[in-house]
């Protein structure tokens, strides 16, 4: 056999050899694909049978806690969207697969107003929807894929809905929101519980009731609580009804208001709408 022959069938060896290689590592990488890509379907249509609980032992998954209504407009559009798997990317050793997927028609929750649920969604309806990617993160261990992050799925899909205020027949809002009252209190003071009048300066002797003021700048139809606390602890909580006022009337009577520091703090469903901030009490 000719050297020239001999180097002929070499090259064709070598060429032959990797080809195969390039080739079984393709379908190696091909298979890894698809099995990742199977765990992330399941994943994915374990979430769309049950958003919130579904994927809910997954340490990633964390859905915020939102008024009842604001979550089934969530669920509402979640519902209304639709996924597709782009092309997988398998990493050299075939341990990490990432799979971008992409989720059509998602709701862009964004410059809501204050409304009514009816009002709201009216104004979700008009949102404008849009295609949102998120590459998902899987990686092998012992043969068991598992997905790294479903942080961005509460992101897209709960998160913005959070935003959301709705407000009763009265357009007073229905939960605490925080804007709405800085906005209109004007002005949070301690009354002197014998003349009636502003507590000038920031002690005032000993009495058997302690009044606190709280000045809004528009008629009021809320029912707060009002917190008074001494030396910061809670020393009595009073319901206190607004019926179309524009002020809050918070009196304490009943208790031992011995020397120490008062403050009295105005609530609304877990939130401070505003604070006399303290006085000694001599």
């Amino acid at each position: 056999m000719s050297r020239t022959l001999t180097k002929k069938i070499i090259c064709i060896l070598m060429a032959a050899s990797l080809v195969i290689s390039a080739s079984g590592c393709s379908i190696l990488e091909k298979f890894t694909a698809r099995e990742a890509s199977k765990v992330l379907e399941n994943a994915l249509n374990t979430f769309y049978s049950d958003p919130v609980e579904g994927l809910a032992g997954e340490e990633t998954f964390v859905v915020p806690e939102l008024l009842e209504d604001s979550l089934s407009f969530a669920l509402e559009g979640i519902s209304g969207t639709s996924y597709e798997f782009g092309e997988a990317k398998v990493n050299k050793n075939r341990t990490t697969v990432k799979i971008p997927v992409t989720f059509s028609n998602v709701i862009t929750v964004e410059d809501i107003p204050m409304g009514t649920v009816d009002e709201v969604a009216d104004a979700l309806e008009d949102c404008d929807r849009e295609d949102v990617e998120i590459t998902f993160v899987l990686k092998s261990s012992k043969g068991d894929w598992t997905i790294t992050d479903f942080s961005e799925l509460v992101d897209t899909f709960f998160d913005p809905y959070e935003s959301l205020v709705y407000v009763d027949e009265n357009g007073m809002p229905t939960s605490f929101y925080e804007p709405f009252f800085d906005e209109c209190v004007i002005d949070a003071i301690w009354l002197d519980p014998m003349m009636g009048n502003p507590v000038e300066g920031n002690s005032i002797s000993s009495a058997d009731a302690l009044v606190g003021y709280v000045y809004f700048d528009r008629p009021m139809y809320m029912t707060f609580e009002a917190d008074l606390i001494k030396d910061g602890t809670v020393l009595q909580t009073i319901e206190v009804g607004t019926d179309g006022r524009t002020v809050a009337y918070c009196e304490f009577y009943g208790e031992n208001y011995s020397s120490g520091s008062y403050e009295v703090e105005l609530i609304f469903d877990g939130g401070v709408v505003a604070s006399t901030g303290s006085i000694s009490v001599r």
